[in-house]
């Protein structure tokens, strides 16, 4: 919708919109050489037709045309530029801007001259001084002329120029410029600089230097801290003072003394606290209010007070005035005639203001006569008004403090109304308020109505404002639509139409919340929102109402989740925090403190006063930063220790401000306080003033007496030192007494200097002999104040010269405890302090680090704990002292019986498939008997929560290392637990967590195999295969092992192996060659291995290399009279297998897809003959053939083809190297070595070499 407004050009009074200040204006004048500074004083107006300006200065007409172009007037403004102050722009101006329908008036200015004139040399250009060491002092400054008054502040000024500021506790500068010493102390003389007086005029940006003062100082103590002086007056602010209401007040109350006088100040009787508002300068000596009131007037105490003397009082009645301000002031006015004009002005002000009317440039009461016009104190009235009335009306209140003034007119007009700004197309979210403008203007003031479809919108929630506004409340979707702005008077009407859109309300989620932090950490503040889906949302954060500057403040970032992160916080950053979710309709906010909080500010010592042997102290907390504070500490050091402060009371309550210190004697303590809380300790306060105490007898003796041998001949008698605090004087040392603890026995006694010394050898005593012994503390003023313990000592002792006899195995409790006797030794034999005895315990081996266990002397018995389970254990005894141990008893030997073994080692788990784990470990380190087998069980984990415990139902033979664990959920989290066993027991647990794979369709990896050949019963034969899972792909969940007779076509298959990970074959026939193969399962899907080829002839076996294993080696034993290794063929007569196929399985199907394993050696290959290896001698040897070899036992079989090498250890068989060192390659070979009895022990290490040893023959093959 789019709409047109006219604007009709409407004739009214002037109206002031830029005038002078009603504070005088200051200008400055050049000086020979300066750059003429130019000022404007400002006069600036609206009206129509556009007004005309004229000024007054000191109430005549001012001609700025006749200062030769000096003064300017601003092309259509009435400002007036002074391009070259003089002395004669001083003076009182106003501006008058005028038309045909009225004059206004601007504040009348007083413009004056900005000036600093230089000291007086009164007493030449610089003077000497002489003040007393301790006494108050006072140095005049008598500041130059100016205006403003200059600043006047003292300065220290070296001999080449160069100036220093003053920044002392004991000096204080009063307003009329004069420097107050609360006490002079040496090191005020002037040395290499003097005092100066300096007086600085702000506007001027200058600064004028007074003559020097060199201040010389009368010392009258060898310790300053000897002069004391009761709190003396120096300079008060007068008893009754004035503030200016909103005018800084500063209220002074200097005191002398020595030491510094503390100032604290009350009102009516009321100690003052410092705020925002009300603070303390000058070290407490000036009481500042920012900004004052009337609820600041009262009467102010302040109290000084140093220890000296009696505190004193000073009481100051501050009163309170104000320059004139407007309570009501009067406002412009666009009426039409025949109606009422009113002009209200109400001002305040003390004292009360008078109020003055000024009508078009002049009082009124010179105004033309009008006897509709009504003039009270307060209001102008003028009913049926008439266009003559137009004109501008002035309201001037007037005190002894200063003036306001207010200019506005009545413009009296008859004009239809007009809509100057008409409704626009709002858009605004639900709960909001909307407002929809209809400015107008008419003469008489148009009455201005809503609608809304016709129909009028009034009261409820809408709400027509004085200039014609619809203010709807509470926004709601049902608001959406088109308004109309109606307005009318007697000349005529005019319409505007607007229409409003409603939003969704945006909504902050997560609000940031309050957060306390301790300084250097970081802190966070969440904030999260939702807004209508249409609208663009953005979030924004604030710190005290301001944006924060991001490029400025890297500690302060914006994470990609709105939050607002401050790293490395410290106290500065306290401030409340707000989040604003923002859209181009609405916002919202949230906000949220932040509270660092830091150590305690240094606190300030105020007072310390020596009497006797007590100190006491005073101080004062300087802040807590924000941590409340905890307790007080109380430190001091004294002369002897000057650089170390230690601890005199760490557990001061925090309400607590005074504490008294105890002292010691003859000694110069100094005192410090620091103030905690939780975050830490704050700096540690100034240092107090020296307290120093008389010498006096020590007050104690050495602690830690005693007397001890070092040798079987000497007694050593220690002590622990006595600090030099404890000397309490001059001259201190230790004097040593001992003697036989023999009745009637003298005394001997020797005195140490040497106060740091704290043992004296005594020589040539007899063994272990007992002593009394006393050390007392002595100085130049007598021995201490306390009796001297005596204490008991011993001479040194010697080594024991008898074993305990008869060592004894009462009985054997278990596999590491036993149950011993002896008989004890005799006491004269100890020669020292009887300790108890020792038992030593060890295996064969382990002499040189036996366990050792003690036993209290008056025993004869011991349960001993430490022994080995199923092993020889060997143990002695001995007796010892204090000193010495003694000779050793014979050696006890006895073998316990079986013990619960130590925990397995290495244990590991591996998923295998999606329901089973495969499980392996080492044996333990300590089987601690036979094993027996391995306990294996198990529990889910779920988060932190465990289920039921559970157990394999199969235990695992002892032999093995490894197990399968099945039947567990997919892609589950369970925790293991493996025990060895043995016939004692279980022994410690080993556990292992592991998540099993997820279910998911997918083929396992083609399995690999071992097998071995076992004996059977009944003419048969079995063959033990094992499954050697990929551990590092999907290796499937169970597996079937397949079996054919060469030369059969139908494959044969064991039941699904689950529980295991091997299976054995039984009722095969015997030395036959069968083909093998595995299927790996998981869920449908499985594969297959190569077809591998087993012979059934006991001992034969062939290994299948893992795919990603670590399985551990497996141990076969063999008894044999004769070895036969056969090499294998050439390869291409070898092959083997199907190429690890796979196939999926159909339902219901058991075997493998028809054709599964086509070219796998098998019935079509005719039997292989065996070659005949002839001996030596060329002999033939009979029955050959692997069926016919009666006299074979055992064979092994390499295989796949591998070179192979024979190395005979046995001492009568060397005759057998040279027919077993060949090495076989490409052809089959059979070696026969003469019959002997041996074992072989063969180990199986995947993907390494294999090795079979015995106690004379190693044979290996890679």
């Amino acid at each position: 919708m789019c709409q047109e407004y006219v604007y009709l050009t409407v004739t009214s009074p002037p109206k002031i919109v830029k005038q002078p200040t009603q504070e005088e204006q200051l200008f400055q004048v050049a000086q020979p050489g300066e750059v003429d500074k130019p000022f404007i004083i400002e006069c600036e107006a609206e009206g129509e037709p556009a007004p005309k300006y004229r000024w007054i200065k000191n109430g005549k007409p001012f001609e700025y045309t006749s200062y030769d172009n000096r003064i300017s007037q601003q092309p259509g403004r009435g400002t007036l530029v002074v391009s070259k102050p003089r002395d004669e722009d001083l003076g009182q101006y106003q501006c008058f801007a005028e038309n045909e329908w009225g004059t206004a008036t601007s504040n009348s200015v007083f413009v004056r001259k900005a000036e600093l004139n230089s000291f007086k040399e009164t007493d030449g250009p610089q003077q000497t001084v002489e003040a007393e060491e301790g006494q108050p002092f006072k140095l005049t400054c008598s500041p130059p002329d100016g205006h403003p008054s200059p600043k006047v502040y003292w300065m220290l000024q070296g001999e080449q120029g160069q100036l220093k500021t003053i920044n002392n506790s004991r000096m204080t500068l009063d307003p009329e410029g004069n420097l107050w010493f609360s006490n002079v102390t040496r090191f005020d003389a002037s040395e290499d600089y003097a005092y100066t007086c300096a007086a600085k005029s702000i506007f001027r940006n200058e600064y004028k230097l007074g003559n020097k003062v060199y201040l010389q100082v009368k010392q009258t103590g060898s310790s300053p801290m000897q002069n004391k002086h009761e709190p003396v007056h120096q300079y008060t602010t007068r008893r009754v003072e004035k503030g200016l209401k909103g005018k800084r007040v500063e209220l002074y109350c200097i005191y002398g003394g020595t030491p510094l006088p503390q100032i604290v100040w009350k009102k009516n009787g009321r100690t003052i606290l410092s705020s925002s508002g009300i603070t303390q300068d000058n070290y407490g000596k000036t009481l500042v209010i920012k900004y004052p009131g009337y609820e600041d007037e009262g009467t102010y105490t302040c109290e000084a007070s140093n220890g000296v003397g009696t505190p004193k009082t000073y009481s100051i009645q501050l009163n309170i005035e104000a320059s004139p301000f407007f309570i009501e002031e009067p406002e412009f006015q666009n009426l039409a005639e025949g109606e009422t004009a009113e002009i209200r002005c109400v001002a305040g002000g003390t004292p009360t203001p008078q109020i003055s009317w000024v009508y078009n440039g002049k009082p009124i009461e010179q105004a033309e006569y009008n006897p509709r016009r009504l003039v009270t104190a307060n209001s102008i009235t003028i009913p049926n008004l008439i266009k003559k009335d137009t004109g501008n009306y002035g309201c001037n209140a007037t005190n002894s403090i200063g003036y306001v003034y207010k200019d506005i007119y009545i413009n009296v007009q008859s004009i239809p109304p007009e809509i100057k700004e008409g409704p626009e197309n709002l858009t605004k979210v639900d709960g909001s308020e909307a407002v929809m403008k209809c400015r107008v203007f008419g003469a008489p003031k148009p009455i201005v109505r809503w609608m809304r479809d016709d129909v009028d919108l009034t009261g409820g929630k809408y709400n027509i404002t004085a200039e014609g506004d619809l203010v709807i409340r509470d926004v709601s979707f049902t608001d959406m639509g088109a308004y109309q702005c109606y307005a009318k008077n007697k000349f005529g009407e005019k319409s505007a139409y607007g229409s409003l859109t409603v939003k969704k309300r945006t909504v902050i989620t997560d609000k940031p919340e309050n957060y306390e932090v301790p300084a250097g950490s970081s802190a966070t503040f969440r904030c999260n929102a939702n807004a209508d889906e249409s609208l663009q949302l953005e979030i924004v954060w604030l710190i005290d109402s301001q944006p924060i500057d991001f490029d400025n403040q890297p500690r302060y970032r914006v994470t990609n989740d709105y939050s607002l992160l401050i790293s490395d916080t410290s106290e500065l950053d306290s401030a409340d925090y707000t989040c604003i979710a923002r859209t181009p309709v609405d916002e919202a906010r949230a906000q949220a403190r932040l509270t660092v909080q830091d150590k305690p500010n240094q606190p300030q010592l105020d007072s310390i006063k020596c009497k006797g042997l007590i100190a006491t102290l005073q101080w004062t907390s300087k802040g807590d930063n924000r941590a409340s504070l905890l307790r007080w500490s109380i430190q001091y050091n004294t002369s002897f220790t000057p650089h170390t402060w230690d601890t005199a009371n760490d557990d001061v309550p925090a309400n607590v401000f005074t504490w008294a210190a105890p002292l010691s004697p003859w000694a110069n303590y100094t005192f410090r306080v620091i103030a905690w809380n939780k975050i830490g300790p704050s700096l540690p306060s100034a240092h107090s003033d020296v307290c120093t105490t008389e010498p006096d007898v020590p007050y104690k003796n050495p602690d830690n007496v005693e007397g001890k041998g070092t040798e079987p001949n000497n007694m050593v008698i220690s002590w622990s030192k006595m600090p030099q605090i404890e000397h309490n004087g001059p001259g201190f040392y230790y004097l040593v007494s001992w003697r036989r603890d023999i009745p009637g026995q003298p005394w001997e006694e020797a005195q140490l200097r040497d106060w740091q010394q704290t043992e004296l050898l005594v020589p040539n005593t007899p063994t272990f002999e007992p002593y009394r012994i006393k050390v007392v503390a002595v100085n130049a003023l007598g021995t201490s104040n306390v009796t001297p313990l005596e204490v008991a000592g011993w001479s040194g002792e010697d080594v024991p010269l008898q074993a305990p006899g008869n060592l004894t195995l009462l009985q054997l409790t278990s596999g590491t405890s036993a149950l011993l006797s002896w008989r004890p030794v005799p006491p004269s034999s100890l020669r020292g302090r009887f300790k108890g005895y020792k038992i030593h315990t060890w295996t064969d081996g382990e002499e040189d680090r036996p366990k050792e266990i003690l036993v209290k002397a008056d025993a004869t018995q011991a349960l001993v704990t430490k022994f080995r389970p199923f092993k020889k254990n060997n143990v002695r005894i001995l007796a010892y002292n204090g000193r010495y141990n003694g000779p050793p008893s014979d050696v006890l030997s006895f073998v316990t019986p079986e013990g619960k073994p130590g925990s397995v080692r290495s244990l590991e788990a591996y998923p295998i498939g999606s329901s089973a784990l495969l499980l392996k470990w080492d044996k333990p380190m300590e089987e601690n008997g036979v094993l027996t087998g391995y306990k294996i069980q198990y529990r889910k984990v779920v988060g932190t929560e465990f289920g039921p415990m559970q157990e394999r139902r199969k235990e695992v033979d002892p032999k093995l290392e490894r197990a399968k664990l099945a039947g567990l959920e997919p892609d589950t989290a369970y925790r293991v637990f493996v025990r060895a066993k043995t016939k004692a027991g279980e022994g410690e647990q080993r556990y292992v967590q592991q998540r099993t794979r997820a279910a998911a369709p997918a083929v396992p990896a083609a399995p690999a195999f071992s097998a071995l050949a076992l004996p059977g019963g009944g003419g048969t034969a079995h063959v033990r295969v094992q499954w050697l899972p990929a551990l590092d792909g999907r290796a499937g969940t169970h597996f079937v092992a397949w079996y054919r007779l060469r030369g059969d076509a139908a494959w044969l298959r064991t039941a699904d192996v689950t529980e295991d990970d091997y299976v054995v074959i039984t009722g095969l026939q015997p030395a036959r060659l069968y083909d093998l193969k595995l299927t790996a399962h998981d869920g449908e899907y499985f594969s297959t291995s190569e077809v591998r080829e087993v012979d059934t002839t006991i001992g034969e076996w062939r290994v299948d290399p893992p795919r990603a294993t670590t399985a551990r080696r497996s141990t076969v034993l063999m008894r044999t009279r004769s070895i036969v290794l056969r090499r294998a063929g050439d390869n291409a007569r070898r092959q083997d297998g199907d190429g690890g196929v796979v196939h999926r399985r159909d339902a219901g199907a058991g075997v493998p897809a028809a054709g599964a394993g086509a070219g796998v050696r098998g019935a079509a290959q005719p039997r292989r003959q065996v070659r005949r290896a002839r001996p030596r001698d060329g002999a033939r040897p009979a029955g050959l053939h692997r069926r016919r070899l009666p006299r074979v036992h055992h064979a092994v079989r390499m295989h796949p083809p591998r070179p192979v090498r024979v190395r005979a250890l046995v001492p009568h068989q060397t005759h057998l190297m040279s027919s077993m060192s060949s090495r076989l390659r490409g052809r089959s070979e059979v070696f026969m070595i003469s019959p002997i009895s041996i074992s072989i022990r063969c180990s199986i290490r995947f993907r390494r070499r294999t090795a079979c040893e015995s106690p004379g023959i190693v044979l290996y093959g890679n």
